[in-house]
Parts: C-alpha cells; structure tokens; sequence
C-alpha cells in the first residue's frame, strides 16, 4: 500500500533543491527559515530515479490544484525555483510555506499544516500534473 503522505522526490529535483538551498545565507531571515525546513523536508525524503517517480507527485515545476481545510477554497498553483516565483501567475517559490507542504506530496495526500493563514490547517491534494521535462 502507498502511503500517501510519504516525501517522495526525483534525484533530479533533490539536487536542484540543495542547490537552490546552498545559495541562501543563514543571515537571510525569513528565507533562512524557509531554507531550513526545507533542508529538513529534503533529508527525511526518499530519493528515486527520475524514471520512478510517480506522475501524480508533486516536484518541481509541478501544477497542483489543492482544497484548503477546513474552508474548501480550491486553488491551483505551480511550484517553481525562487527566481522563477510569480503571485500573480500562480507560480509560487518553493520557498513558501504551501510550496514546502505540497512538495513530494501525492495527489489524495492530506497535509496538516501551519501557515500565515491560521484559518487554515489542512491541504488537501487533489490533482498534479507534472511538467513534461521535469523529472
């Protein structure tokens, strides 16, 4: 049986993140924060072949549409790089709280969570569609 709560990321995604990671001075608050968790997230992750990783998990470049809990906004956005991050567009950085929630998450994954918008506690994976280079 899969668990579907399990972190779950591409060798190829793993790599690009300690990379992004390493870029960030520890004296960068709130990034440093931000790095630090996801430094975390990306120790206890296991790590598959491109090829192994699931279509409906999201990594990198991945559109995820999500139901906030308890509320159930539907929202759909894309996890992308930093420097690639635009609110506006949807394309939030993997540095954002949502972003580190939804990484190496299933789709049909329940994430408890702790985010800015306290009237949320939950998000709830409803679909990922990964880009067609991302591995």
């Amino acid at each position: 049986m899969v668990d579907m709560n399990e972190i779950t990321l591409s060798t190829h995604d793993a790599a690009t993140l300690a990379a992004v990671i390493a870029t960030f001075s520890p004296y960068e608050a709130p990034v440093s924060v931000a790095a630090e968790e996801l430094a975390e997230m990306l120790a206890g992750a296991k790590v598959v072949a491109p090829d192994a990783l699931g279509r409906h998990v999201v990594g990198l470049d991945s559109e995820v549409t999500y139901v906030e809990q308890p509320a159930g906004r539907t929202r759909t956005v894309r996890l992308v790089h930093p420097a690639s991050a635009d609110a506006s567009a949807a394309r939030i950085s993997v540095f954002a709280p949502v972003a580190r929630a939804l990484l190496g998450r299933r789709a049909g994954a329940h994430v408890p969570v702790a985010l800015p918008d306290s009237t949320i506690d939950g998000l709830h994976v409803v679909a990922v569609r990964r880009a067609r280079s991302a591995s």
